[in-house]
């Protein structure tokens, strides 16, 4: 238990002391953050807004797939992709 409690102190005292390599990991990690919501805003906005105005065969069943695959948890499409 004491270990657990020393690391939440040693993590409290870098964000404290803004830690140049923890600064350089939360940058690195919003950039990769903001360039994954704008590749999918790219693709996903233009294909959302065609299937809503397009009438289509299959639009209906291509309507239900999208709405289950966004039930999925991230983990599993993560393993998914990784598999």
């Amino acid at each position: 238990m004491s270990e657990i409690l020393q690391a939440f102190g040693a993590a409290g005292a870098m964000i404290a002391g803004l830690d140049p390599k923890l600064a350089e990991i939360v940058l690195l990690s919003l950039r990769i953050s903001l360039a994954a919501v704008i590749l999918a805003s790219l693709i996903g906005l233009p294909l959302g807004a065609a299937i809503a105005v397009n009438r289509f065969a299959g639009r209906r069943t291509l309507i239900v797939m999208l709405n289950a695959l966004m039930g999925l948890p991230p983990v599993v499409v993560g393993l998914i992709v990784y598999l």
